[in-house]
């Protein structure tokens, strides 16, 4: 439980790291964040991704996270799991308001708190899109005389969803979806016979401590998800196609032709300079 807030100060501390680390790798590569929840052992994030630099985004945030995070609690060890990362795509607006309201109401589906405003760690509930919020370099890990800036600031972009409405139309409708789901899972526990941990035991929680929970393991992991068979069939075919125009660009290119590789292709464009065609929009 490495990013658990803990007490007040404690949570106080970490909401900055975070938010600070956080907004230092988006301006960095120029990552949209739309929405963005840190539980005590994972996060949920939700970001759009214009000028295909998503690698490079997670490899930063991640290494400052866990670096930073290792040396406050005076630990050597690896901090994230090697085969944790899940990264989506929605290819519907419906599904993208999904995604968000899933990610701010994750605490509460976590059955910790009753309301997804409640969460001590950093969240991006109640933030309203276009909204700026500014976090300072934290005391321990960064060198003042360092290349890291003072204070870094996180704008909160609004995703490109439902586009008949104005954002603060968008805001209404997402909080509304958020506030239909939270009260879905306070129901849900009601019927199991269950308690919210709530605040309190919240900020008694060690990180040290292991969570309750685990994923089957050897088990098939599935590629996509979607709502129906015939997406996700259409999904796997898709993604068979790109391999099969991958594959005949890299033999191309290799044989020393003017290969031109699939959109999405990104190892070889960042380190060998090979031609990419262009995403469609």
């Amino acid at each position: 439980m490495l990013l658990t807030p803990g007490r007040k100060a404690d949570a106080e501390q970490l909401t900055n790291f975070i938010g600070y680390c956080l907004a230092h790798a988006a301006a960095q590569y120029g990552i949209q964040v739309h929405a963005s929840v840190w539980m005590s052992n994972h996060h949920h994030t939700d970001v759009s991704d214009p000028d295909g630099n998503l690698v490079a985004f997670k490899q930063l945030l991640h290494s400052l996270i866990a670096r930073g995070r290792n040396d406050l609690l005076h630990r050597h060890d690896s901090f994230w799991s090697g085969d944790a990362a899940c990264d989506t795509r929605r290819p519907t607006d419906d599904e993208s308001l999904g995604d968000l309201v899933y990610t701010l109401t994750n605490p509460v589906a976590a059955g910790l708190v009753k309301w997804a405003r409640l969460w001590p760690g950093f969240t991006t509930i109640g933030w309203r899109f276009g909204e700026t919020r500014t976090f300072k370099r934290p005391d321990r890990f960064f060198d003042e005389k360092g290349e890291m800036p003072e204070q870094v600031s996180l704008t909160l972009v609004r995703p490109p969803i439902f586009a008949e409405l104005d954002d603060g139309a968008l805001y209404r409708k997402l909080m509304d979806e958020v506030r239909r789901r939270e009260l879905e899972i306070q129901r849900e526990l009601r019927r199991q016979g269950r308690r919210f941990m709530g605040p309190i035991k919240l900020a008694q929680q060690r990180w040290n401590r292991a969570p309750q929970s685990f994923e089957e393991r050897f088990k098939v992991a599935p590629r996509v998800a979607a709502s129906s068979k015939w997406l996700a069939v259409a999904e796997l075919q898709r993604n068979r196609e790109w391999e099969r125009q991958y594959a005949a660009a890299r033999e191309l290119w290799l044989a020393g032709g003017p290969a031109v590789f699939p959109a999405g292709t990104y190892w070889l464009k960042r380190f060998a300079g090979v031609d990419v065609a262009a995403q469609a929009p």
